[in-house]
């Protein structure tokens, strides 16, 4: 069954998952809601990492996710890392605050089973960090991704040979792929690698233009989806 991740992006053409770890000055929470109202439209989804969390508060990211739910993703981005009870209960606290996903770190190989949450879980297998530690193991995160049986990835836009692999690999997985942007991947080239969605940041929340940032990267991606 698609997960809802899947449904908005194929009614909006649209897989731009963006993250709102920066805002520009005054009150990050009413920054992140006008962004929204202005782009929603253009968005698959809503990445929440812990910088937005600290900043708005558990009250502050259930309003915002209350307020859009019906129409965006929203992505719990904590990096989750600890023994399989503690992770399944952080899961079913992200889950009561309105979270339709989050994403956990395999390396502590900890997890037997993916925890019973409704929210999807997203196993991440490779980051954008060029000498990242969690690649050096990207092969054994993936078998552990495949035994558990996670449909959820995380895999960096910066390392298109990475995408191809866990493509192959697990060739039914929802790739999400972070580092489009400021980090140096191009619009739309994790999706030619085989990613599912781009997760984009500062280049959009950051801009002068918000709108007209993502509205270019949206029709990039469109490109490809239409088999350009």
């Amino acid at each position: 069954m698609p997960w809802k991740l899947e449904h908005v992006g194929e009614r909006k053409e649209s897989r731009v998952v963006l993250a709102l770890d920066y805002f520009k000055g005054g009150d990050p929470l009413a920054y992140w809601t006008h962004l929204l109202g202005r782009t929603a439209h253009l968005l698959a989804g809503v990445k929440i990492g812990l910088p937005a969390f600290m900043r708005a508060g558990p009250t502050g990211v259930a309003s915002l996710i209350e307020g859009y739910r019906d129409d965006l993703y929203f992505l719990a981005d904590f990096k989750l890392a600890d023994i399989g009870d503690i992770v399944s209960e952080e899961l079913s606290l992200l889950e009561a605050l309105g979270f339709d996903g989050a994403i956990v770190h395999l390396f502590p190989r900890c997890l037997s089973k993916v925890p019973a949450v409704s929210l999807n879980v997203f196993g991440l297998v490779s980051m954008t960090c060029p000498n990242s530690l969690v690649d050096a193991h990207f092969q054994e995160l993936l078998d552990y991704a495949s035994e558990l049986g996670l449909r959820g990835l995380v895999v960096a836009a910066t390392k298109p040979s990475a995408i191809r692999a866990a493509r192959e690999r697990l060739r039914e997985a929802v790739i999400l792929s972070p580092g489009v942007g400021v980090q140096g991947a191009p619009p739309a080239s994790a999706l030619r690698a085989g990613a599912d969605f781009e997760i984009v940041g500062r280049s959009v929340v950051l801009a002068e233009d918000p709108l007209s940032e993502l509205e270019r990267i949206v029709e990039a991606q469109r490109v490809v989806l239409r088999g350009g």
